[in-house]
């Protein structure tokens, strides 16, 4: 994305870990109101629907426990990637047996000239093939060092 350091797009804001019990629909309006909050989201239920729509599509989980949901409305006003860890794996979705609990959330504004989210999603699954970098997803407890890891990514 022209213009757009990653810093921008990662926030520390955007970053939860050790949450409970969680479904897909919680997960994504708990990331959508954060996001909503700290100026990245305008209309709450409109980036909902369209990450929803994109969800009915097909399936985001990607394997190693991840899914990656994303949407592209003009109710994103900054590109942004957060990420949550639940405790425990849950089914993403009733359309696969996949479990995840590693989230990384990704929106994009609809006036978007660059492919932010498909550059994220094949640089994170890239990674993924780094069994240590995984492992750090799953077992930091600092939002600081989880911040820092993702800043990696290359964008």
């Amino acid at each position: 994305m022209q213009g757009v350091e990653k810093r921008d797009v990662l926030s520390k804001d955007l970053i939860f870990i050790n949450q409970n019990e969680m479904d897909q629909m919680q997960v994504i309006q708990h990331i959508i109101q954060n996001a909503a909050q700290t100026g990245y989201v305008t209309n709450i239920a409109e980036v909902i629907s369209a990450v929803k729509n994109r969800e009915e599509q097909v399936s985001t989980a990607i394997g190693y426990q991840i899914a990656m949901p994303h949407g592209k409305t003009k109710a994103v006003q900054h590109p942004f990637i957060a990420f949550l860890r639940t405790n425990e794996l849950f089914q993403w979705s009733e359309k696969s047996d996949e479990k995840v609990n590693l989230i990384f959330l990704i929106g994009v504004p609809e006036e978007s000239e660059g492919k932010l989210h498909l550059k994220f999603i094949s640089q994170l699954s890239k990674k993924l093939l780094d069994e240590e970098f995984r492992k750090n997803l799953l077992e930091m407890n600092d939002t600081e060092l989880i911040y820092n890891q993702l800043s990696s990514i290359e964008l």
